[in-house]
């Protein structure tokens, strides 16, 4: 109904109610009608019968049909009576008259008692009995007496009078047709009446729509007048105001328009020639781009031609002898430097950035190499604070990623040194996990955080912190220095990468710096060797920084390893003893330590007891150390400083546990220094050059490299050497007064013969991005960017002319061995309990109790040992098994007369190993060897001759 028009609802709202009323009407009446007459025919039919029953009593009683009859004809004449018959007393019919003589009564419809009526199709029959009267005057006057005496008495006979229907149903029909037509006629007057108000309510309804259409229309000088009552004159009146008002409106939009297209026109006049101007600023700002770019790489060069003096000569000083002071002055000289340096490439990384010429690598790298990488070299800083600075690379996370390794170094270096510089206690922890893998793309993204426990920042601090040239305290009195681009520079990097940087702290509860990494995961890595051969090794790990610990150990079972973790020195040493008396000791016992605890004589004593007593391989895990010359280091069997590197921690932990040394093989061709691989055994060098302390540092390197080297300061200067003799490499510096780099290495180009190519390095300080590639093009077949260091020189004259330069650092392309503490063998871990190695009250005792004697005893013992040692070997290779025999035999004596139950016991296995040919005779060999080191090794770290001494002094005294 809600989308029914005015005139509908009127109509429904007018006819319906009316209609409903005119049909319950006219069913009433209808009704009430036919029931009347119904009850008409009735009512003359019981009283016909029986005023026909009261006639015919005497007829009946004496049986005169001829009365009968005439009674009968009489009654026919009245209205709607059809038939008329007379019964017996026995039932029999005695008298019809009317149609229907052959219809016939049921005896059941005979009653004796009273009057009935018998309902039919087109007709109803009453039926009533007729009594013989009692004609007493008494019972005349009694009514009640008549009746109760007629009804002590049987009937005369019965008289059924017939009454028709066709009257009854005329008349009802009739009625019917009446109620009809009053009906349709109430009908149609209440529709001509609703049509009526309907339109006297909707016209002006119409008027009023046709008159906002043609408002809508902009007809504003429409008016309406309805005359429809006072209603509507006030809506005509509304409407008629406010096409006023739209007109007045409407005429002075009108005038606004005009006078907002004049403004216009002259608004467009003037920014047509804002544009023009707007043209010519961007021109003149592309132009000051330009000009930006190429004064930063011009200052970069002179920024950096200086500075690569005094790093370079810096370093060539430290390497000279200078006393300790002058040291430290040169050291700060040089941090200087690198502070310096690393704030220009921050400067110069941000200004590539915003000039759109950051170009990103794409190559495959191995993400857990890039983290240890900036791990280790950010280790000194933090240990230097007393921070636990631990990389926690989830075992989900995939390798080999393609990616620019360099950027991601980057930021990850920018991101944990900011954590380091704002930590004061505490640790800084890294972590890296898999967020996301699709396997159909084959790319994964990763997350790495950087979280810390240092000063957190505020809100107001968090939200400028990405911006450039931002710091976390601006102050003048700031803590913490800095250029304020790492982070910006950190963000614009992971965006370029495609990924998001953001931070979580609160101020003084430290921060989480994280971002994300998304990349290609890539199969075209080198194959790794499985890490399973030391699955199964049972270990146990005592360390004293939680996170630490649970890194190393989280590597560990990488590797199939098992791990027991202790947390005291207690409770390690007794766990290891417990182990050995079940006969199943620990491979190897790795004990972590902070800096205060270097010094402490209850490790020094715990490493000594597990390494002599317990015979049991100990690995020392400490912070970053200025010397490794600690009583600590001294005494374990390895030493790892933290953060703990995967490949250094499994190849130490293969030396200790099974002997395997993996790092301290020598290279099949191993290059030797100072030779060149081809050619003249030095080559010729020609360094150019037009600073003078640059010149001067590169001769110097080069002279130290103990080459045939010569120098130019010019281009021209070059040319006229190079003319004179061929050489085997040039350094060329590309910014030069008259000649510069470019177009002297144009000029050697064309002197460059068939059998010789000159390699052409240059020089530059330059660092955008296409720097590089413009060099390749324009002739030069390397690229060194200063400051130089000796590292990078003496990889450049490996590479392109194959000598080694004496003393040349270990790089990437020169393999040098790894030189290892050879003091003594390492062997695998005892799993067994041993026996005691040395015990002076035993040798008292067999000594007869003199301490003194004992005493001489020993030192004879050890120094046979020491003989015999190196002999027994030698014996045994040569298969000189008699000697062999006599010189165990004779050792075995010697042990008899001192407290040595250890290598007693060894001595007498091995002698009777030999007599008897035993199968196991090489390891009897090698337990009386181990035996005999493990006494020198107490002997070494023991002082024996005080304990005897002690044992004497007690012995008086008692």
């Amino acid at each position: 109904m809600r989308r029914w028009g005015i005139r509908k609802k009127v109509l429904v709202v007018t006819l319906v109610p009316t209609l409903l009323t005119t049909l319950m009407l006219g069913l009433f009446f209808t009704y009430s009608w036919v029931n009347n007459i119904e009850s008409l025919l009735r009512d003359r039919g019981e009283s016909l019968s029986r005023q026909l029953a009261a006639g015919s009593e005497y007829g009946l009683f004496t049986a005169n049909r001829s009365l009968l009859s005439s009674l009968s004809n009489a009654l026919l004449e009245e209205q709607d009576v059809r038939s008329i018959t007379f019964f017996g007393s026995d039932g029999s019919r005695l008298l019809h008259t009317g149609p229907g003589s052959s219809d016939t009564i049921q005896a059941s419809e005979l009653n004796a008692e009273q009057a009935t009526r018998v309902s039919r199709q087109d007709s109803t029959r009453f039926v009533t009995p007729v009594f013989l009267q009692d004609l007493m005057i008494e019972n005349m006057l009694d009514p009640d007496a008549r009746q109760s005496m007629s009804g002590l008495r049987e009937p005369l006979g019965w008289v059924v009078v017939e009454m028709s229907h066709i009257r009854t149903e005329k008349e009802t029909y009739k009625a019917l047709l009446i109620s009809l037509l009053l009906v349709l006629a109430g009908v149609l007057i209440s529709l001509v009446i609703a049509l009526r108000l309907s339109r006297a309510f909707t016209n002006p309804v119409f008027e009023l729509n046709a008159a906002v259409a043609k408002f809508k229309e902009g007809k504003l000088d429409t008016r309406v007048y309805t005359g429809a009552g006072p209603e509507f004159e006030q809506l005509e009146s509304g409407l008629n105001a406010m096409a006023e008002e739209l007109s007045k409106a409407q005429a002075e939009m009108q005038q606004n328009i005009d006078q907002a297209t004049e403004d216009l026109r002259e608004t467009l006049e003037t920014i047509e020639i804002q544009n023009i101007e707007l043209d010519f600023a961007r021109k003149e700002a592309l132009e000051a781009s330009r000009i930006k770019s190429e004064f930063l790489a011009n200052m970069s060069h002179e920024i950096r031609t200086p500075l690569n003096g005094i790093i370079g000569f810096t370093e060539l000083l430290l390497k000279s002898p200078l006393p300790r002071q002058q040291r430290d002055h040169l050291s700060t000289i040089r941090k200087s430097s690198e502070i310096l340096l690393t704030i220009i490439n921050d400067i110069l990384d941000f200004s590539k950035i915003e000039a759109g010429k950051l170009i990103l690598d794409r190559v495959p790298f191995q993400l857990r190499d890039i983290v240890e990488e900036v791990m280790v070299m950010l280790a000194p800083a933090a240990h230097s604070k007393n921070l636990d600075l631990v990389p926690l690379v989830y075992n989900d996370v995939p390798d080999n990623i393609m990616g620019d390794p360099l950027r991601v170094k980057q930021v990850i270096t920018n991101l944990v040194n900011n954590a380091i510089k704002f930590t004061q206690t505490g640790e800084v922890v890294l972590r890296a996990s898999l967020e996301e893998e699709d396997t159909e793309s084959n790319q994964v993204t990763l997350r790495l955080s950087i979280s810390d426990s240092g000063v957190g920042l505020s809100r107001a601090q968090q939200q400028s912190l990405f911006n450039a040239f931002s710091q976390a305290d601006a102050s003048t009195a700031r803590q913490y220095g800095g250029t304020g681009l790492g982070l910006a520079i950190s963000k614009r990097l992971v965006e370029e990468m495609g990924g998001k940087i953001g931070l979580e702290s609160e101020l003084g509860k430290g921060s989480t710096f994280w971002f994300t990494l998304t990349s290609e995961l890539t199969s075209t890595g080198e194959a790794v060797a499985p890490r399973d051969a030391l699955r199964g090794e049972r270990v146990i790990y005592l360390e004293q920084q939680k996170t630490t610990g649970l890194a190393v150990e989280h590597l560990l079972r990488d590797w199939g390893m098992v791990v027991d973790r202790v947390a005291s020195p207690g409770a390690l040493q007794e766990q290891i003893e417990e182990a050995q008396k079940s006969q199943t000791g620990y491979a190897l016992a790795i004990i972590g330590i902070t800096r205060h605890l270097l010094n402490s004589s209850q490790y020094c004593g715990l490493v000594r007891t597990l390494e002599i007593e317990r015979d049991c391989r100990t690995l020392l895990l400490t912070p970053t150390l200025e010397t490794h010359d600690t009583p600590l280091s001294g005494l374990a069997s390895g030493h790892l400083t933290k953060p703990v590197c995967r490949g250094a921690l499994y190849d130490e932990l293969l030396l200790l546990v099974h002997g395997i040394n993996t790092g301290g093989r020598l290279p099949e061709e191993r290059e030797v220094p100072g030779k060149r691989l081809t050619g003249s055994p030095v080559p010729r060098v020609l360094a150019v050059d037009d600073n003078e302390a640059n010149l001067k540092l590169v001769m110097t390197l080069l002279t130290d490299c103990q080459l045939e080297a010569e120098g130019a300061s010019s281009g021209f200067e070059a040319l006229s050497k190079a003319r004179q003799k061929p050489f085997d490499l040039v350094f060329m510096d590309l910014q030069m007064p008259g000649m510069d780099g470019v177009e002297t290495t144009a000029r050697l180009r064309e002197m460059d013969t068939g059998n010789h190519r000159t390699p052409i390095i240059a020089l530059t300080a330059h660092a955008l991005a296409e720097e590089q590639d413009r060099l390749t093009r324009q002739g030069f077949d390397g690229y060194m960017a200063k400051p130089i260091s000796s590292g990078q020189l003496n990889d450049i004259i490996h590479e392109y002319t194959g000598y080694v330069c004496p003393g040349a650092a270990t790089t990437g392309r020169i393999q040098v061995p790894e030189i290892r503490d050879t003091r003594r063998a390492l062997r695998p871990s005892t799993r067994k309990l041993q026996q005691d190695c040395v015990s002076v009250d035993e040798s008292i005792q067999l000594a007869a109790g003199k301490a003194d004697l004992a005493e001489e005893l020993f030192s004879m013992l050890l120094e046979q040992v020491h003989v015999d040692r190196e002999r027994i070997p030698e014996l045994w290779s040569a298969e000189r098994m008699d000697e062999l025999l006599e010189c165990v035999h004779k050792l075995h004596g010697a042990t008899r007369y001192c407290g040595v139950p250890e290598l007693r016991a060894s001595a007498n296995r091995l002698e009777t190993a030999i007599k008897c040919s035993a199968a196991d005779l090489e390891h009897q060999k090698d337990q009386l060897l181990s035996a005999m080191e493990r006494l020198q090794i107490w002997s070494d770290q023991t002082d024996w001759q005080q304990l005897f001494r002690e044992r004497h002094q007690a012995a008086e005294t008692s």
